[in-house]
C-alpha cells in the first residue's frame, strides 16, 4: 500500500512540475495560427453544447418572439453589436474574422441547431475563450430576448432589411427611434435635458440597458446635447387628456396607501416641463415599454431613481398593466 501511495504521490509531483514548466517557461504555443491539438475541438464544442443545454431558461419561459418590433429592435442591435464577427446573410466575412481561432460562425450556421431558450442563454452570457461577450447590461434579460427573435426569423427567411452596420450618429439612433414601436420608446415627448441626461447614464452604466449601452458607446459624449435636441420636440407632441376615471386613472392621479400618484411627478398630457417635476413624461408612450420599465423598476432592476424605486415596489402585474394601458392611450 505504502508504495502505490509513493508512486501516486510522485506522479503527481511529477504532473505538477509538468504544469509548472509549461506555465512557467511558456512552453505551450498560444498562436492562433497553431490551432488546437487534435481532439481539443470536440471536447471543447461537446462542453459547449452540454453547458448551455443544462444552464438554459425553460422552454416555457420563451416569450412570443414574432412580433415585428422586437424583431426589428433585436435587428438594429445586431447590426452594430454582432454582425462584425458574425455577418448578415449573404455578405461576406472580413479575412480577419475567418482567421479568428475558433472561427466565429456565419450568422446562419450558428442559430441553425439551437433553440430559442438556448440562444437567449448565449447571447445573455456568451462563451469563454471564444471572443463571445456576455451581455453589455447584467439582469436585462428582456431585451435579450429581441436578438432571439431577430435570430429565430433568420431561420425562416422573415426577417426585416437590416439597418446598415455603417450608420452613425443619428441616422443611427433613428434606425430604432422613429422606425420601430412597442419595446422602444417616444422621443419626442420628451426634453432635450432628459434626454441627454438618460444618455449619460446609459453610457455609465447607471441605467442598465446593454441595446442602449452600445448605442451610446458609438456616439462621442459631446454630441449628447445636439442628439437630445434632433430626438426632442422640446415641449410635449399633443395627446389628447386622458379620462380621470377607472383603475389606470385611479392610480395615476390618487395613487394608494403604497403606490404614490404618477402624476405628481410626471404631470399631465398637456403640462410642459414644470419646474420641479422629477419624471419623464408618460403620456402618449409605448404601452409595452412602460409596463417593462415598471417591471424593472419594481424587480430593483433599474435602481437610479431612489423615489421611483419606492413608488414601483408594491406595483402588481394588474396595477402596471392598467398605467401602461393608460398612460399610453391606446389601450393597445
Amino acid at each position: 500500500m505504502k508504495s502505490v501511495i509513493l508512486t501516486l504521490a510522485v506522479l503527481a509531483a511529477l504532473g505538477l512540475a509538468g504544469a509548472a514548466a509549461v506555465v512557467g517557461f511558456g512552453l505551450y504555443n498560444v498562436s492562433a495560427a497553431a490551432g488546437h491539438l487534435p481532439g481539443v475541438s470536440f471536447v471543447l464544442h461537446t462542453t459547449f453544447r452540454n453547458s448551455v443545454a443544462l444552464r438554459a431558461p425553460p422552454e416555457e419561459e420563451v416569450p412570443p418572439l414574432d412580433d415585428p418590433d422586437l424583431v426589428a429592435l433585436g435587428a438594429g442591435h445586431y447590426a452594430t453589436a454582432c454582425a462584425g464577427c458574425h455577418g448578415v446573410p449573404g455578405a461576406a466575412r472580413s479575412a480577419t474574422v475567418r482567421a479568428m481561432v475558433p472561427e466565429p460562425p456565419a450568422i446562419t450556421e450558428a442559430v441553425a441547431h439551437w433553440q430559442p431558450n438556448e440562444l437567449h442563454w448565449i447571447v445573455e452570457n456568451g462563451v469563454k475563450m471564444s471572443g463571445m461577450p456576455a451581455w453589455p447590461a447584467r439582469n436585462r434579460k428582456d431585451e435579450v430576448w429581441s436578438v432571439v427573435a431577430y435570430l429565430e426569423a433568420l431561420k425562416t427567411g422573415t426577417t426585416p432589411e437590416m439597418p446598415s452596420t455603417r450608420l452613425a450618429g443619428e441616422a443611427y439612433c433613428r434606425s430604432c427611434h422613429g422606425e420601430v414601436g412597442g419595446p422602444v420608446p417616444r422621443l419626442d415627448i420628451q426634453t432635450p435635458d432628459y434626454l441627454e441626461a438618460q444618455l449619460g447614464a446609459y453610457l455609465s452604466g447607471e441605467r442598465p440597458s446593454g441595446i442602449m449601452a452600445q448605442a451610446a458607446s458609438l456616439v462621442p459624449e459631446e454630441r449628447f446635447a445636439s442628439l437630445a435636441e434632433a430626438f426632442s420636440a422640446g415641449t410635449a407632441a399633443p395627446v389628447d387628456e386622458a379620462p380621470r376615471e377607472g383603475p389606470g386613472a385611479e392610480l395615476a392621479w390618487r395613487g394608494t396607501r403604497a403606490v404614490p400618484a404618477c402624476i405628481a411627478c410626471h404631470g399631465t398630457a398637456s403640462e410642459a416641463a414644470a419646474p420641479g417635476r422629477k419624471g419623464p413624461r408618460l403620456f402618449g408612450q409605448s404601452r409595452v415599454f412602460l409596463a417593462t420599465q415598471l417591471r424593472l423598476w419594481r424587480d430593483g432592476t433599474l435602481s437610479h431613481d431612489r423615489l421611483m424605486s419606492a413608488a414601483a415596489a408594491e406595483l402588481t402585474e394588474e396595477d402596471i398593466d392598467a398605467l401602461s394601458r393608460y398612460f399610453s392611450a391606446t389601450g393597445q
